[in-house]
């Protein structure tokens, strides 16, 4: 979990850098959420969980670290965090590969696909949404992805 720790401090020591007290602040509780959230995922679903909690601390890096809309955050976060993990130069092609995949996927939650890392980063993400707000409507795919994420959890 080395590697992760590195990541971390990483992160998280742009996101201290961000003036806007809101974002500041959503930039923090939202990744730790995430990460928290994958963490279990990752457990329950056999996954590695250095590489799922890498993963969810640079999902929404670009939204937060360069106030990217929203249309373009996954792509550009996944290109942030290929830079980043390429230069440390501890991670395998594979593993970078995997993490920027499951990045640069993880808004499309209305799509399913075999990638197991991609499927719950996208579950850890509206796991965090939902306990984040937890009276925001969601739409039907959401609210699956919410069900499913939970019965996982549950074992």
């Amino acid at each position: 979990m080395q590697r992760y720790e590195k990541a971390r401090s990483y992160v998280y020591s742009r996101y201290s850098k961000i003036y806007n007290d809101t974002i500041h602040e959503r930039a923090f509780t939202h990744t730790s959420s995430v990460d928290n959230f994958m963490t279990l995922l990752a457990i329950s679903r056999s996954l590695p969980i250095e590489i799922a909690k890498i993963a969810a601390l640079f999902h929404d890096y670009a939204t937060f670290a360069h106030n990217c809309p929203s249309k373009d955050h996954a792509r550009l976060s996944s290109l942030h965090a290929y830079h980043y993990l390429s230069e440390t130069q501890e991670f395998s092609t594979n593993e970078i590969d995997e993490i920027c995949y499951a990045i640069a996927q993880h808004s499309k939650k209305s799509e399913f696909s075999d990638d197991p890392l991609a499927e719950a980063l996208k579950d850890a993400d509206v796991f965090a949404e939902f306990v984040e707000e937890p009276h925001t409507k969601f739409d039907p795919v959401r609210s699956k992805r919410l069900l499913k994420a939970g019965r996982d959890l549950a074992g």
